[in-house]
């Protein structure tokens, strides 16, 4: 079935070891025959052979024809090798032939590579075939002395254990590598699952919280409207009426982006505008907020600057940012914005007592990093902390202009 297929890394693997397995064979037999005058029936050894790369050409083809490819399919080819080999075996010299350890190989892949049963079925054909060859021996007659006839034999057991161990060697260690690294993604996969978990119950929270302020913060800008009429003209309740007002107008609006990230049906369609005009807006907003923090607003780029979509979770991440380094640092912060024609790159600079340690997290940055990160990495960016020069903490935020939708 589909989930017991094997990967497509492991399946070249698989290929690549048949490939090797065969350059083995190949000189081992011609070798024998020209180099060591071993009389060997060319013919059937030549046919094995050619049958034997077919098979595995094949195998490769298949491999980019189809890329999930079920563990029987890949049982089938290796238990192919392994009748191949034997039959190598089998016209040169029987199961006395140092090179009938090369059974193993297949085994060993089978049992790396695919579920338990496979693996033990292997074992069952390995098994059988080596009781073959010792049932239907077939000496090979050597024209040398005895004592040459035995250290060929050995030469032939080292050169065959070496070679063995160098391609099972190289298999499982190239599999071992694959395996770490998965296991590191699916470890990777669980924390991302925890954390949107996580973000689900946030945003449910937040979507009830939305829904129950609703009423009472317009019952709260009804008074203050009432109130700024009756007190007009008034010097020391006027102003400060005025930021009232300016301050539950910008609470209105980020009821509005939870109900809209909710699902509810927005209060006013999505804008498009300048980049700079849009960050200055995000600039004032948040200054109504912490009317008592004074923000300065640097920008840099290419102008005219590009025209972005209104993105609700950005303006949430910057508000969390600027918030939590007004926090640490209300007589001293800036927020600056970079952009070229692929990339906006944003700053929140403070001069708080940043990090501790490198790679320590301040307080107060907790959910709140949490929510920015997994915001941005929606949008394609990310967010890092970093100590500033001179004292202090910088937020850096990267992303893509293509997620803000630029033109």
């Amino acid at each position: 079935m589909i989930e017991n297929s094997l990967n497509h890394d492991t399946q070249s693997r698989l290929v690549t070891v048949r490939w090797l397995l065969l350059a083995i064979e190949t000189p081992a037999v011609l070798g024998s025959i020209y180099v060591f005058q071993v009389r060997l029936p060319l013919a059937p050894m030549v046919l094995i052979l050619a049958l034997h790369g077919t098979l595995n050409l094949f195998a490769m083809l298949r491999r980019r024809s189809a890329p999930l490819v079920e563990p029987g399919e890949v049982f089938a080819e290796l238990a192919t090798d392994a009748a191949a080999i034997a039959g190598l075996v089998y016209f040169s010299g029987g199961y006395a032939n140092p090179f009938i350890s090369l059974l193993l190989v297949p085994l060993i892949l089978c049992a790396v590579a695919l579920p338990s049963r496979p693996a033990w079925a292997m074992t069952a054909w390995v098994g059988t075939l080596y009781s073959l060859l010792a049932i239907y021996y077939r000496p090979l007659t050597l024209e040398v002395g005895e004592q040459e006839a035995i250290n060929l034999h050995l030469a032939g057991m080292w050169l065959n254990f070496l070679l063995t161990a160098t391609l099972v060697a190289a298999f499982v260690n190239r599999l071992g590598r694959a395996l770490h690294q998965r296991e590191a993604d699916l470890a990777l996969a669980r924390e991302q699952a925890l954390r949107d978990e996580q973000l689900f119950a946030l945003g449910m929270q937040a979507a009830a919280a939305a829904h129950d302020l609703a009423t009472p913060l317009s019952s709260l800008r009804l008074s203050l409207k009432e109130l700024e009429r009756d007190y007009a003209g008034d010097d020391e309740l006027g102003p400060s009426l005025s930021t009232m007002a300016g301050q539950a107008e910008r609470m209105k609006g980020v009821l509005d982006r939870l109900a809209a990230a909710a699902g509810a049906a927005r209060a006013t369609g999505t804008l498009n505008r300048p980049l700079d005009t849009w960050l200055h807006e995000i600039h004032d907003h948040w200054g109504l907020m912490r009317p008592q923090v004074r923000v300065r607003l640097e920008l840099s780029g290419p102008q005219p600057a590009p025209t972005v979509r209104e993105e609700a979770s950005l303006v949430s991440v910057l508000t969390t940012l600027l918030n939590n380094a007004a926090d640490a640092s209300p007589n001293d912060l800036t927020l600056a914005a970079d952009w070229d024609e692929r990339s906006l790159k944003l700053e929140v600079l403070d001069r708080g007592p940043g990090l501790a340690l490198a790679g320590d997290k301040p307080e107060g940055w907790g959910v709140g990093l949490m929510l920015a990160q997994a915001a941005l990495e929606r949008l394609g960016g990310r967010v890092e902390l970093v100590p500033r020069q001179g004292g202090g903490l910088v937020a850096r935020i990267a992303l893509p202009l293509s997620s803000l939708g630029a033109a």
